[in-house]
């Protein structure tokens, strides 16, 4: 689901592809992420799947990846870092930034602490885990153990 600029084999994506060929109903594309039939949606969004508005937001092709200004983070209703770029990528398991961003973040984490400083590396007791959301805009995006 990249764009061209990062295409190891030097060709356009099969998403691009099948949308410049007019085979999508649009330039949109959505994810259903869940422990077992999870999907992925070509032309547009299945909105069985999510209620309220969807947010959008303008990405440059130009660097690649799905690429986002102006984000914060946010543990409960405390704003910990603000006004950053995300990359949103559904084929990573990890989230990471700048150090002195994460250690910020995490200074606002009850009971976190730095557990592996050579890689940046924290912790925080599993009998208190953080809320945690992410916003670009008009919403807080939560992210649970559930989502």
């Amino acid at each position: 689901m990249a764009f061209p600029a990062i295409s190891n084999l030097n060709q356009s994506p099969f998403f691009n592809t099948a949308h410049s060929e007019g085979n999508v109903g649009s330039n949109q594309f959505g994810f259903y992420l869940a422990g077992t039939g999870s999907e992925l949606y070509l032309g547009g969004t299945d909105n069985s799947h999510y209620s309220g508005d969807i947010e959008f937001h303008d990405v440059s092709p130009a660097t690649g990846f799905w690429q986002i200004s102006g984000a914060k983070a946010l543990v409960g209703s405390t704003t910990a870092v603000s006004g950053f770029q995300t990359i949103i990528d559904s084929g990573t398991t990890i989230m990471y930034g700048p150090p002195a961003a994460v250690e910020t973040f995490y200074s606002k984490v009850p009971g976190s602490e730095l557990f592996d400083a050579a890689n940046g590396y924290y912790s925080f007791p599993c009998s208190s885990v953080p809320s945690v959301s992410f916003s670009w805009g008009s919403q807080n995006w939560e992210i649970t153990a559930a989502k």
